[in-house]
């Protein structure tokens, strides 16, 4: 149980590591990344807004003497929200691959936490299975968590630097051949199905990573 639990230490990838490669936190922008998202994300503003609007005339009409701070206070009230959605919005609308990115980083660490489970069923001696790739499941996950950090600080880069990329293109050469290998597991096991699940991960962020590539050169 210890080396089991061992070799996944580390392994998940947390918020506060997304926001250290990336340079930006992860509440600050909507998901998905949708119009039907932001639409409902803009009424709700909307409506917050008509409560402050009717919790100030409320106020002010049990408190006249003091309305003139009840509007600084409200003013300041309504900007801040204001202000925390636009700065939302323009992380959505500018940073579409790093949301990507993260919808991938969701997708791995919910293979960690399977295998987090799978122990924890394991040490009760009721296992759900005997995982006989467990070695090549965490290597697999080793080297997806290194392509998805490096995805996550490509595309920082690319919003601090347009031209590194062209400049730096050995960052473009993820690790991808090695990964490769896992598509030949079939998905009929645990094993199978975890490694499949690995390999998607892996071709979504080579894509993605590609894609990055290209609006580079086309600039």
């Amino acid at each position: 149980m210890d080396n089991t639990q061992s070799d996944l230490e580390g392994l998940e990838i947390t918020p506060g590591e997304i926001k250290h490669w990336s340079g930006i936190n992860q509440k600050l922008l909507y998901r998905p990344a949708t119009v039907k998202k932001l639409l409902g994300e803009g009424l709700k503003t909307f409506f917050i807004l008509l409560l402050l609007l009717m919790s100030y005339w409320i106020w002010s009409l049990i408190f006249p003497e003091v309305s003139l701070i009840l509007i600084i206070i409200y003013l300041i009230m309504g900007g801040l929200l204001i202000l925390e959605d636009s700065v939302k919005l323009w992380n959505t609308l500018t940073r579409p691959q790093f949301i990507k990115l993260c919808h991938q980083v969701e997708r791995y660490n919910a293979i960690v936490k399977a295998l987090k489970i799978y122990d924890q069923l394991d040490a009760i001696a009721h296992p759900p299975g005997k995982l006989n790739n467990r070695e090549a499941i965490i290597a697999a996950l080793n080297l997806i968590r290194t392509e998805l950090i490096k995805g996550l600080k490509i595309e920082r880069t690319l919003k601090n630097h347009q031209k590194f990329i062209q400049q730096h293109s050995e960052l473009f050469d993820p690790n991808f051949t090695a990964l490769t290998v896992l598509q030949t597991e079939k998905a009929t096991t645990e094993q199978g199905r975890l490694l499949y699940q690995a390999f998607e991960i892996a071709s979504d962020v080579h894509q993605q990573l590609k894609q990055l590539q290209e609006q580079q050169i086309s600039r």
